[in-house]
């Protein structure tokens, strides 16, 4: 328990001065047509927070990776990157990460993670809760300093979120998980990412049969529809906990 007791105690903290950061560079969220929030202008800067209480469990190659990944998102966070130079950027993130860990499918795999988990950051607490799960249920030191971390951040993010976790977060995160997993193997890696693919195909299918571009935002994740029937905004991050802890671990069992 040491790891995620110390990165909830390290998160909680950093996640807030990285708020008080993103108000006055402007690296927030306001609110926009095709955004869940209604009300507010919340700050999405929690990619450093997350690799600063990670940071005393990870191997250094993964520090170096995970804060490649956070740099990328922090600059949509505070710039807002086009789709295709970020596309991009996380691409070349993705290979040298395939590179370094010498693991020919890792490249695939994260940049699929990184724009799945990004994609779940649609509602209050869902893809803080969600990895957490998937930290948690993969375990060890690194797993357990995550989960601590994700955590630390639903202090601040569980509905109603006084912080967003932004792509320097939500990428930070996709890549973390794939990392730690890809440890185990190939299908662990998955196991654990399945409930952010599952979301991520249901809205991009939804967008294709819609003639719409996949890649911009909108209201209409799965998460928008559960909540729109009446599941409660404090019950959805919840669900989505349980459902990614259960299927990681009957597909790794």
């Amino acid at each position: 328990m040491v790891p995620f007791i110390g990165a909830l105690l390290i998160a909680v903290p950093c996640v807030w001065l990285f708020a008080g950061l993103a108000k006055r560079i402007g690296a927030v969220s306001k609110v926009k047509s095709d955004r869940w929030h209604t009300s507010g202008e919340i700050p999405r800067l929690a990619g450093p927070a997350f690799l600063m209480a990670m940071f005393p469990w990870l191997p250094m190659s993964h520090v170096v990776l995970l804060a490649l990944f956070c740099l990328i998102g922090a600059l949509d966070d505070v710039r807002s990157l086009s789709a295709g130079p970020k596309a991009v950027a996380l691409a070349g993130a993705a290979i040298l990460a395939g590179v370094i860990t010498g693991v020919w499918w890792i490249p695939i795999v994260i940049w699929v993670a990184c724009n799945a988990v990004n994609m779940l950051d649609h509602a209050d607490g869902l893809a803080a809760s969600t990895v957490a799960a998937a930290f948690l249920g993969a375990g060890g030191d690194v797993g357990m300093a995550g989960a601590g971390a994700c955590v630390g951040f639903l202090c601040l993010n569980y509905p109603p979120a006084r912080v967003f976790m932004g792509d320097s977060g939500s990428l930070l995160l996709g890549a973390a998980i794939v990392l730690h997993a890809s440890e185990a193997s190939f299908g662990s890696a998955l196991a654990w990412i399945a409930v952010p693919l599952l979301d991520a195909v249901f809205v991009i299918i939804r967008r294709l049969r819609q003639g719409r571009p996949p890649w911009i935002g909108g209201t209409d994740h799965l998460g928008h529809t559960l909540l729109r029937i009446g599941v409660s905004c404090k019950v959805l991050p919840v669900l989505y906990a349980a459902v990614a802890l259960a299927i990681g671990l009957i597909a790794t069992a």
